[in-house]
């Protein structure tokens, strides 16, 4: 026998004690899973906690439908800009309100008898002098005196124009508008 004879049958040797090591392991193993409890009764387990879990969030899984079924019968939220024609309305409304005040005070200075109105007459002056340049929703903030003194006024107002509000104050002088000093609110707080 030569070398490669001797290198053979020394590896077919080692071959054979290799797999029947690996058989003996694996009748081990085969004997353990035989000790463990069957795969149907593995599977019946296991269906069996999977029924058990379903049935404890069960009432979990009700409550989030009905809360789902809830918020989808809310209605949706309100946004600004679907609020902007109210708003625009309501201050239509008040400038009207404000103008018919002004009115009823003139008209009761008339049947009182006196011709003149002095907190009045100056407040619709101005109104009109701002509508006139554009302004809309005039709210006169400050206290407007009548039209016998020349003394100048200043006179914080607030207003909107182009949809845009803004904020300052005219000058008024024998009830006549001098000054117009309004600046946009993004002037004024960028």
């Amino acid at each position: 026998m030569g070398w490669i004879e001797i290198a053979v049958a020394a590896g077919v040797v080692g071959g054979l004690a290799a797999v029947a090591l690996a058989l003996r392991r694996l009748r081990a193993g085969l004997a353990r899973f035989d000790a463990l409890p069957g795969s149907d009764d593995v599977r019946s387990a296991v269906a069996e906690a999977v029924a058990a879990g379903v049935e404890r969030t069960r009432p979990l899984e009700d409550a989030v439908r009905r809360m789902g079924e809830a918020l989808a019968r809310l209605p949706a939220p309100a946004e600004a800009k679907d609020l902007l024609p109210v708003q625009e309305r309501l201050e239509l409304l008040a400038r009207q309100v404000q103008e018919l005040r002004l009115h009823i005070d003139e008209l009761r200075a008339r049947v009182a008898g006196t011709t003149t109105v002095e907190p009045v007459a100056p407040g619709l002056k101005l109104l009109r002098a701002l509508e006139e340049r554009g302004f809309e929703s005039v709210h006169i903030l400050g206290e407007l005196a009548g039209d016998e003194g020349h003394e100048l006024q200043r006179v914080p107002v607030e207003a909107r124009r182009a949809g845009m509000s803004f904020k300052g104050h005219v000058t008024v002088e024998d009830g006549r508008l001098v000054e117009v000093a309004l600046k946009p609110l993004t002037e004024l707080f960028p």
